[in-house]
């Protein structure tokens, strides 16, 4: 086998080396203790040894899973072991960022000591908590605090953001909160350079009208964006322009480059001195760009780009025949090996992809040949570029793409680099001298105009919802593209696609689904068919400004392409009834009207009407209970071959009432009453509705205990299946003609490091 290579050129033993090093992250992060792991492990041994070409990869590919393996132990498992739940602790922590800036004040905070707590040898971990203090808190602050902690866990939901994995990625392992008026500052850190930085540029571009625009430019701090400006920022496509990443690394290289070179210049120098003089300005390009890396406090996409830029000088300072593409697998490997649980942060395939389309357009050679008319078409063809290669990923994680970013970021991205940021960085050093505000203020004037008039433009022709529903469909993309680009055989494009219409074709397609989000607890269901749907409650609302519309129903119904028909909200305790106000403002009030015409003060009116295949239908019960509970809207949905009985918070009374009566309550899958709660799910309930299974939406570890033991108790009496959001996360279930599979968000959205 080793001759079928030997006409090859062979590459260093470095990229063999780096490629089974990236491979072996990538198996390792997402596939270890699974099937996969271990065939793709076995192919990769069985190569190395008998294929000498291979024996590097091999050396590459144990590396990464030992570098892996330690990476998780030291940062990412649980270093307190013995913390129990609700236990009270003595601890030490310091401020490393705040989100609430009022008492009890909302901030993520780094461990440095638990009292009586043994630690594992493993780095200092983060938490997220809730903290009462009389004082007033900063960044860098050391407190003592008793606190209740616990390991850090949110809902987990298909298809939207998962808060945990981000956590995950941020080194968040706890969540807890202080206990009473227990919060002293017990040593306040003094202002350090980057603090003093930020606190500099917010002085100079105080009163400002664009000023949350040149403080995130200059510190990477977004958080005085308003949350419409992100909107706006997002629709426009200009979001990427605010995030410190490899497009500011380099303007900021570029600025110290050629600055020190016009410095120099103005000195005579011989011509023999002019290459060592070209490294001395590269290392005063770069020393700037880490000390604005610094500045911005190390974010992840700042970094990630320096490292990058890092990469690609050293080799074309140093090797003989520089190449681009070593470049980045090298700056991949190094990021990898020390944080190879950076896979799980998409900024990275933004980044990568994006630099790899750079550097594919540079090898454009149709330019033309006038300076200006080259860098113009060069500049069109990147972000042509640019907008068509990160399309696919863009719609797979936003839901949807910016219709004309392309043509604004042709403006805005020369603006941004040729004036915007170098007058940034002068008015910057010298305000340390004179205060130029005055001037600024022109300038600030200009610019706040042109921004008033991009978000002018009408929301429908700046952002359009479409979304790529899978993630293998975003792989096909991508190995369709390097077939194309890099495989001297273009014909091979066909074999992804054939096998896609395959697994399309073979794969069945159900009649409807049940969607039971996770809302801890609280209740917030979809029924759908054929893109059509009816919502059945609006789960939790806390701190009277949280709850899930925005941030699960709203993205997964976009994601979906679902039409929403009608909703039901079956009483107006705040679990059932918390999101309202946001499902209202987001424009789906109108379809409250079908079950509550004359408001939600009234119980729901007696329908029955058509979802495509579908029947809906209420189901009235006689019972003189003034509690609202018992005022709960209940729904039946059917098919020809499934029902399902939603019943909101209904206790025995009403139950019973149902079994009374010669209503049709058998159904295919239950809801439970009142999350499982003791109040109801009455044996004579349950063998009357006599359900395939029984789901239950509850709180994880939840002060109410639901399902409480005895209705576990008495359904597994009858044989009932029971599945709780609680343990399982989302549950979806898609009904077939004569079958239906359940999907558990908590299973098969997870990976070995997220495992309970």
């Amino acid at each position: 086998m080793d001759r079928f290579f030997s006409h090859l050129k062979q590459p260093f033993t470095s990229i063999w080396l780096c490629s089974g090093f990236i491979f072996g992250c990538f198996i390792t992060v997402y596939t270890l203790h699974t099937a996969a792991f271990y065939i793709l492990s076995f192919a990769i041994v069985l190569a190395g040894a008998y294929f000498k070409p291979f024996s590097s990869v091999l050396l590459g590919f144990i590396c990464a899973i030992l570098v892996v393996l330690l990476n998780y132990h030291y940062f990412y498992s649980l270093p307190y072991k013995d913390l129990k739940r609700n236990e009270v602790v003595d601890a030490k922590i310091e401020i490393v960022s705040i989100h609430s800036s009022q008492s009890p004040f909302y901030v993520k905070a780094k461990i440095i000591d638990l009292s009586e707590q043994d630690k594992n040898f493993k780095a200092t971990p983060f938490a997220m908590l809730s903290v009462i203090s009389d004082n007033e808190l900063y960044v860098g602050d050391v407190l003592t605090s008793k606190l209740k902690l616990k390991p850090f866990r949110s809902v987990k939901n298909f298809d939207v953001f998962d808060a945990e994995r981000f956590a995950l990625s941020e080194r968040v392992l706890y969540e807890g909160r202080s206990v009473g008026q227990s919060v002293r500052v017990s040593a306040q850190k003094k202002s350090n350079t980057r603090e003093s930085y930020r606190g500099f540029i917010f002085s100079i571009t105080d009163n400002m009208k664009m000023q949350w625009l040149y403080y995130a430019l200059l510190t990477g701090d977004r958080s005085k964006i308003k949350d419409a400006d992100k909107v706006h920022l997002k629709e426009l496509g200009l979001s990427h322009l605010l995030a410190i990443s490899g497009l500011h690394i380099g303007l900021i290289f570029a600025i110290g480059f050629y600055t020190s070179k016009l410095l120099f210049g103005l000195f005579s120098v011989k011509h023999n001195q002019q290459n060592n003089l070209n490294k001395l300005f590269v290392v005063i390009g770069l020393l700037l760009a880490f000390f604005y890396v610094y500045l911005s406090g190390f974010i992840v996409s700042a970094t990630r780009a320096l490292l990058m830029l890092a990469c690609y000088l050293i080799i074309y300072s140093f090797a003989k025949q520089p190449l681009r593409w070593r470049a980045i697998l090298y700056a991949l490997t190094i990021l990898l090996f020390f944080d190879p649980f950076s896979l799980l942060n998409p900024g990275l395939y933004f980044s990568f992809i994006a630099v790899i389309i750079i550097f594919l357009t540079l090898n454009y050679r149709s330019y033309p040949k006038f300076k200006l008319a080259r860098g113009v078409v060069q500049l069109v063809i990147i972000q042509c570029g640019l907008f068509l290669g990160l399309l696919p990923i863009t719609l797979y994680y936003f839901a949807g793409i910016s219709v004309i970013g392309l043509v604004i970021n042709l403006i805005a991205v020369p603006l941004l680099g040729i004036i915007l940021m170098p007058l940034l960085v002068a008015y910057c050093f010298l305000s340390i001298l004179v205060d130029l505000g005055f001037l600024w203020q022109f300038f600030d004037a200009f610019l706040y105009q042109g921004y008033q008039y991009l978000t002018s433009i009408p929301s429908d022709w700046r952002w359009l919802n479409f979304y790529l529903p899978s993630f293998n469909l975003l792989l096909l993309f991508y190995v369709i593209l390097l077939i194309l680009f890099f495989s001297p055989y273009k014909r091979l494009v066909f074999l992804p696609l054939t096998l896609a219409l395959i697994d399309w074709h073979l794969t069945p397609k159900g009649e409807f689904k049940l969607d039971v989000f996770d809302v801890g607890h609280g209740l917030m269901i979809m029924v759908s068919a054929n893109q059509k749907a009816l919502i059945y409650d609006l789960g939790p609302r806390y701190f009277g400004r949280f709850d899930y519309i925005n941030s699960v129903l709203r993205p997964y119904i976009l994601r979906h392409n679902i039409e929403v028909i009608a909703t039901v909200v079956s009483h107006q305790d705040n679990d059932h009834a918390g999101g309202l106000e946001s499902w209202q403002a987001a424009g789906f009030g109108k379809t409250l009207s079908t079950f509550h015409p004359n408001g939600l003060d009234q119980a729901c009116e007696n329908v029955f009407f058509q979802i495509e295949n579908l029947s809906v239908r209420t189901i009235n019960h006689s019972t003189l209970s003034t509690n609202k509970n018992d005022q709960s809207c209940i729904v039946m949905v059917e098919s020809k071959n499934h029902q399902l009985l939603l019943t909101g918070d209904i206790s025995k009374l009403v139950e019973q009432a149902l079994v009374d009566s010669n209503v049709r309550i058998q159904s295919t899958v239950l809801v439970s009453p009142h999350h499982g709660s003791n109040t109801s799910s009455s044996s004579e309930f349950i063998e009357r509705v006599a359900p395939d299974i029984v789901i239950h939406s509850a709180a994880y570890q939840g002060q109410w205990n639901f399902p409480h033991p005895e209705v576990v108790k008495r359904y597994q009496q009858h044989h009932i299946p029971q599945f709780t959001t609680a343990n399982l996360g989302h549950i979806r279930i898609t009904f077939y003609q004569n079958d239906y599979q359940l999907e558990f968000a908590r299973k098969s959205q997870s990976y070995w490091f997220e495992e309970d």
